[in-house]
């Protein structure tokens, strides 16, 4: 027999969101999202394309009232939505307002002021699929996977006990992060969903207006984020509200960040590691804990640093694609398998070689990428780097100091910005396209 969990755990009263300064009770949402499932249309999946957070949980508890599967593609690109939709026939957009770009079927998520409450949260089957979430693409071809209503909640109360959320009961989240991608589905719906703290509806970017979305939320208050928005926000020179904790993920938080963070905004700043995959499986608090903690039930078996992970929200052993060293209190990320490279008969991981890059004094941001990785990763390496005040000569002399010569980039281009996603990733796709642009430019 299976079980049913209900679609949250909030009180009728409590509140569950704050949307363009009205705060939303649990009853009203309930009500909004009973509304809404009834008007969908007839169909097994939908693409949730809302980018207001709040009409994203409208969309999402429907979906899941109605039985209908959220679909969440890797990005807005219009080729990809249309690839994800035409693997799923019959499938349609959900968007906050509908557009022209979309050859798809689009119903617009607008929040119902006037609804008649709800008496009982509705129960949703634990083996209900909920969603089917694309990898971001960022190092291969996007990946999809399927994820359950009963492993989803699961994996958010562990990692609502991992970070003692109770203790901000009443509090609210603000997050830089959409939610369509997995960290920010756990850490903001699922959240706001199965924790006692309230979501900010909206989606700020820039440090001004995540510090007005700071401001415009009870106390207290936690921040989810990602390194490339936390830097932004800590060197844009604002005074900030009181915050309780600050969460990042996506990609790997220096030590030097991390402690700068904590003396500005005067408060702890923890990491999550995970993966679409397999969701949030571990977390470390950076100053202090060198390795990975992993949440409970959260079990690794590791050969020579290839591990699969196995814990009681995920249907099978999944593999990592991190090479990790595995202790008994923890782990360490040594680099992801397609970011190994061997030149000079010296292994190094790109992801190390980035960090030390961004740590140098001037660097606002940077990436190191393999050129032609046909080569058994002993190719050449490029460099794309955010410093408007250093030239690339004192770049590179700066690189020599922290990595060995062998690993300095053959080319190297000062640029405006990076082409990141929306979570802050670099698809490596684009950094190839970006580099081949600044090579023909300069020939």
């Amino acid at each position: 027999m299976s079980r049913k969990l209900p679609l949250t755990t909030h009180p009728p009263e409590a509140i569950i969101a704050w949307h363009q300064g009205e705060a939303i009770s649990t009853q009203k949402f309930l009500a909004q999202a009973q509304a809404l499932a009834q008007s969908l249309p007839e169909a097994s999946h939908a693409v949730n394309l809302c980018e207001d957070r709040y009409a994203f949980l409208l969309a999402f508890a429907a979906l899941l009232i109605r039985g209908q599967v959220c679909l969440l593609p890797p990005n807005r690109a219009t080729g990809v939505v249309h690839a994800v939709a035409a693997d799923y026939p019959g499938s349609y957009c959900l968007v906050d307002q509908p557009g022209t770009e979309l050859a798809l079927s689009q119903f617009a998520v607008t929040p119902q002021s006037e609804v008649s409450g709800i008496n009982r949260t509705p129960l949703i089957d634990a083996n209900q699929q909920a969603l089917v979430i694309f990898t971001s693409g960022s190092t291969d071809t996007p990946r999809s996977y399927g994820k359950y209503w009963g492993d989803l909640v699961r994996g958010a109360e562990l990692a609502a006990d991992r970070f003692a959320l109770d203790q901000f009961a009443g509090g609210t989240l603000v997050a830089t992060v959409p939610p369509q991608h997995m960290y920010g589905l756990e850490s903001t719906i699922l959240f706001a969903l199965h924790s006692p703290l309230a979501m900010q509806g909206e989606r700020p970017f820039y440090p001004e207006d995540v510090r007005q979305a700071l401001l415009q939320v009870p106390a207290p208050r936690l921040l989810i984020t990602t390194p490339v928005h936390l830097r932004a926000c800590v060197g844009a020179g604002l005074a900030w509200p009181p915050m309780e904790m600050i969460i990042s993920a996506t990609a790997p938080l220096s030590t030097a960040l991390a402690a700068e963070a904590e003396r500005h905004f005067g408060c702890p700043v923890q990491e999550i590691y995970g993966s679409t995959e397999t969701g949030a499986i571990a977390s470390r608090h950076t100053l202090t804990e060198p390795l990975w903690r992993p949440y409970e039930s959260v079990r690794l078996h590791c050969k020579e640093g290839r591990c699969h992970v196995e814990a009681d929200f995920l249907p099978r052993a999944m593999p990592l694609n991190d090479i990790i060293d595995s202790r008994a209190a923890g782990f360490t990320l040594l680099g992801r398998d397609s970011d190994m490279i061997n030149i000079a008969g010296k292994r190094a991981s790109l992801t190390d070689l980035t960090r030390r890059l961004q740590e140098i004094p001037g660097v606002e941001d940077g990436a190191m990428v393999l050129q032609d990785e046909e080569r058994e990763r002993g190719g050449r390496i490029g460099a794309l780097v955010v410093a408007p005040a250093l030239s690339e000569r004192a770049i590179l002399a700066a690189m020599g100091s922290v990595m060995d010569p062998v690993f300095i980039p053959r080319t190297l281009y000062r640029v405006e910005r990076l082409p990141r996603n929306e979570t802050g990733k670099l698809p490596r796709a684009e950094l190839l396209a970006m580099l081949e642009r600044l090579r023909q430019r300069d020939t």
